[in-house]
């Protein structure tokens, strides 16, 4: 009994020195798991990466060359106010696309890489194959 109260106002005291660092591990688990998230997405997109150069190398192996004659720009109506400025940057030097509105109509076309727009262009137009469907 006579060291009891010592004893007691020891481990007090020891327990005052590491309640600090008790009351940092919620946070250090937060981390923790949100690190292995992190690391699990990073592994996902590395696998995604792997996957689409495989397929790249693929489709370089066996010369195909995907080919597009016509372009269909959903959620638009021909305007005169709006040029709609497709991504030409997928086309070669020498292929010709002709792009349509969600209607079907012509609003313009891709050559040599660079958009030509009916409205800009007075010839943009000509010779555009009817709109059908869209298979190429």
């Amino acid at each position: 009994m006579k060291y009891q109260k010592q004893a007691l106002l020891g481990l007090l005291g020891m327990g005052l020195i590491i309640s600090p660092w008790l009351s940092q591990l919620p946070a250090q688990f937060k981390t923790y798991n949100s690190g292995i998230t992190i690391r699990e997405s990073e592994e996902l997109e590395r696998i995604k990466a792997e996957q689409r150069a495989a397929t790249a190398d693929k489709i370089n192996e066996l010369g195909v060359m995907p080919s597009f004659k016509k372009l269909r720009i959903n959620d638009y109506l021909d305007s005169k106010r709006f040029n709609p400025r497709p991504n030409t940057t997928g086309y070669l030097e020498d292929e010709t696309v002709f792009v349509y509105d969600s209607t079907g109509k012509c609003v313009g076309r891709i050559e040599v890489r660079k958009w030509k727009w009916k409205y800009l262009f007075k010839n943009a137009c000509k010779n555009s194959p009817l709109y059908q469907d869209f298979d190429n």
